[in-house]
Order: C-alpha cells, then structure tokens, then sequence
C-alpha cells in the first residue's frame, strides 16, 4: 500500500503505576522521505543503555528500499544500510535487540541479484551500534553466499553476548528454518543449524527469545502433509549449539495451500515459562490470535482467544515478557474502515489476561511491535494521519500482583 511518510511521535503513558512527575512527552521527528510517496515496512524497538528507545523500520525512497534507525526524540532517522545497497522486503519489520553490555543489532534484509531460474535472492544482514543507536557499524552478512532468499528472521541477543538468529531460506527445494550464532560482538560467523527437517511455510516470519541460563526458544509456522500449516516450537539448552526436534505447539489444523505471511511471537520469563502467541484460522476458517505458555517449552497449555469480538479481523500480534512473568500482547484489530490497536496484558504469568484495551487514535493504526525494559515495555505502531504517516513509541508499566 503506498502511504506518505512523514513524522514519528514519542507519546509516553504510564498504565497501572502512580502519575508521572512530568506530562508524557510527545516529540515529532522529520522523516527523511517526507513527502515522497512510499511504501513502508514494520517498525520495531529496543531500549539504548542510556534509556533512549531506538526505533527501526524500512522505506522506500525513489528506487531505493532504505533502513532507518532513529532515537526516538534526540534527532532525526539516519540510514543503516550503505549507499548502494538496498532492503530487499517491506513485508517484514527490521530485527533489532539489545546486547548485555547495551550494545545493540539490527538485521535486515538486502537485496541481490536473482539467479536465472530463481524467483527470489537476498542475503541476510547484521549490523552493531555501540553508542545507543547514533551510528552503525557495516553490515556483516549472516547467511551463506548462496543466490536464494534469507529472510523473515528472527533476532535475539544472549545473556554471554552471543547474536542469536534464525531465519527461512530454500534449501533443496523446500524452505527450511536455519540459525546461527553470531560471536565476538556481532562480527564471528558459526555454522548454521537446519531446524525443520521437513518444510518452513515459506513467508511466516520466525521468532527466537532467550530465556535463563543458556535457553534457547525458535518459533516457525511448519508445513504438514495436506497443506495444514501450524506453528511448532523448537528449544535449546545450550546457547543455540543444539536442538531438541521441535514441537508442536497445538494443532490448529488450518489447511490453507499459500503462505499466510503470518508468523508467531515468543517469549520466556526468569524462571523459563515460554510464552506465544500466533494468528491461524484453525478449521472453522475463523480469523484467530491465540495465546498458550509452556513450563518446558514441549507441552502447552490450551490456547485462548485473545481477539473475542466477531466485527473485526486481528492481525500481526506481538508479545515481549519481562522476568517476573508480566506480559504484554499486541496485535491489529481490523475493519473495513478502522485498524487499531489493541493490547491485553498479564502480569502473573498467563494464569488471567487483562480486558483488551485499545492503544491507538487514528483512523488508520498497523504494524505494532512491542518489547521489555527494565521498567516496562515499550509499544511502537505506525499510524495514518492522512497525508502523512507517524510512528508511536508508547511506553508502559504494569504493577507487580501481591
């Protein structure tokens, strides 16, 4: 869809905690392709170690396909991705995560040339910012020099520094889920790990989360026989050098012969109860988002329905987990004439889930993203304000249960 792009907002509201000192902040930063007729991917967050949210997501400016990263309030987006070179896919949002020293990663994407006979060619790309997002490092590729796609990644940072990534790209004629870990601050390629012995749906986007000690969770959207395409989960528990055969995370049953473009989101809290949500249409054909946890990342709970209202259509949920179990799940809430956003929180580790509620104003509000800080979480969404487009970074807290 081809949107203007325009300005980010920093709006900051703090829910269930005592008021804030100072009024929330709302600052409004130029975009470098103001004005311009763009298409624009996802957006996603990462807290800086000095407490700033940098916020990334990719446009197409011209003829160029352009990842940007900005702190958000303390100045204007700057590119990522070097001159000449350009983002392959606005399908997805950039990947970024935070180091244990606050360094932090982003990866993308980048386009390159498509073989004879080829349908798709990119490689996958991985850059470090040492300094809270004000300058990034030259991208190290991630995947094999091989013409095929890499792509739909997922990103996550180990408690030793290890950069965790996983990602889908065609290997023998099938897609397949793969993960490396990247070392020695973001610039040591490993070996990479086939994860799905049978066959990835081929644009559901992966998701990989940390959890304590050397824990490890890949979340991917599995092809079954008959087309039945449901999301299985696959654990590690050391660092990502070896994995379990991946499990079923509940049989949904959707049978749908396409690729949905609808991935999960994962999560862990300190004492390792794993955490996902996911979008799927089961067998009644019914748009769902559900939510399930697992104490040993093999056995789930009985989903549930987040989304409970039959005059809408959800779409992209997100979760981030902070240690002490509280969570906060985001998704699109749809309608021929409305997309908003909508959130529903737990803060006792899944057991009961907060009303949803929701988060946006316009008209028009899509692609959320969320992820947990020290003091909260951070919530980011693009919005239409017609003829522009901003971005929201919302902040917000949830008090401990007694």
């Amino acid at each position: 869809m081809n949107r203007t792009l325009g300005l980010i907002a920093l709006t900051t509201l703090l829910a269930g905690a005592a008021p804030a000192a100072a009024p929330p902040a709302r600052v409004e930063i130029p975009h470098p392709g103001r004005g311009h007729e763009v298409h624009i991917s996802g957006a996603a967050v990462a807290l800086a170690a000095d407490d700033t949210p940098v916020v990334t997501w990719a446009a197409q400016e011209a003829d160029d396909n352009v990842l940007y990263a900005v702190r958000a309030g303390r100045g204007a987006p700057i590119r990522v991705n070097p001159a000449g070179t350009s983002v392959d896919s606005l399908h997805q949002a950039p990947g970024i995560a935070v180091g244990p020293q606050g360094e932090l990663y982003i990866t993308w994407s980048a386009r390159r040339p498509v073989p004879v006979g080829g349908l798709f060619a990119s490689d996958l790309m991985l850059s470090r910012s040492t300094d809270s997002g004000a300058t990034w490092s030259a991208p190290l590729r991630v995947s094999e020099d091989q013409p095929t796609s890499h792509s739909f990644e997922g990103l996550a940072v180990a408690p030793d520094g290890a950069v965790l990534v996983a990602w889908i790209e065609t290997r023998d004629g099938k897609a397949a889920t793969v993960f490396t870990r990247v070392t020695e601050g973001g610039t040591r390629m490993t070996d990479t790990v086939r994860l799905d012995a049978g066959e990835t749906c081929v644009c559901c986007r992966v998701d990989v989360a940390t959890g304590p000690s050397e824990t490890v969770s890949v979340l991917w959207r599995r092809v079954f026989p008959d087309d039945v395409r449901d999301m299985v989960l696959a654990t590690s528990a050391d660092g990502g050098r070896t994995f379990a055969p991946p499990a079923l995370v509940h049989a949904d049953g959707w049978k749908i012969t396409a690729c949905p473009h609808r991935g999960g989101s994962i999560a862990a809290d300190a004492r390792g109860r794993v955490y996902a949500v996911w979008y799927t249409e089961a067998t009644e054909g019914r748009p769902d988002v559900l939510f399930a946890t697992s104490t040993d990342g093999r056995r789930f709970s009985p989903p549930r329905r987040l989304h409970t209202t039959p005059a809408s259509i959800p779409d992209q949920a997100r979760l981030a987990v902070d240690g002490a179990g509280r969570a906060v799940i985001v998704w699109e809430d749809a309608t021929a004439v409305r997309r908003r956003i909508v959130v529903r929180t737990t803060r006792n580790g899944g057991r009961t889930l907060s009303p949803a509620q929701s988060l946006s104003t316009a008209i028009k509000a899509f692609a959320p993203a969320v992820t947990a800080t020290r003091a909260g979480f951070i919530i980011v969404w693009h919005e239409e304000q017609f003829p522009a487009i901003k971005t929201v970074v919302h902040t917000m807290t949830l008090e401990a249960t007694r």
